[in-house]
């Protein structure tokens, strides 16, 4: 004989269920966005090349049509700098570049251009000149 007076069966809890249902969806809603981005076009990458002539490093950086950046490295002075594994942003490219927080050179190409120059821009020598002037190094 049993004196128990309530139900043997288990019940979860309401707030463990709420939690266990929470996590299924966002697991499903991130798998699908996986499967999506997976099948989804995908990003070509370039070799991004900056002949720097100029005498101090800069930052160089390439601005799409929208104006959203990506950002390439630091080409050194008086150097040819490879950049690898840049997504192409697509037909027209603004390359930017920096010393510090001071835009020092500009230039917006076609994508068809660049691809002709083989993927690389040329920085010319009296880009930083005045800064050189000023004692930057």
């Amino acid at each position: 004989m049993n004196a128990r007076l309530e139900e043997t069966t288990i019940q979860a809890d309401p707030v463990v269920r709420g939690i266990a249902v929470v996590t299924v969806a966002i697991t499903i809603v991130g798998m699908l966005a996986l499967v999506r981005a997976a099948v989804g076009r995908r990003v070509d990458h370039l070799t991004v090349r900056v002949d720097n002539r100029a005498g101090l490093a800069v930052q160089v950086d390439a601005l799409d049509a929208s104006g959203d950046q990506v950002g390439l490295g630091e080409a050194e002075a008086q150097a040819l700098t490879s950049f690898h594994e840049i997504p192409d942003i697509g037909a027209r490219w603004t390359l930017v570049a920096a010393y510090g927080d001071r835009e020092v050179y500009r230039e917006t190409l076609t994508r068809t251009a660049l691809a002709a120059a083989n993927w690389t821009v040329t920085i010319p020598t009296t880009t930083t000149s005045a800064l050189e002037r000023a004692g930057f190094q």
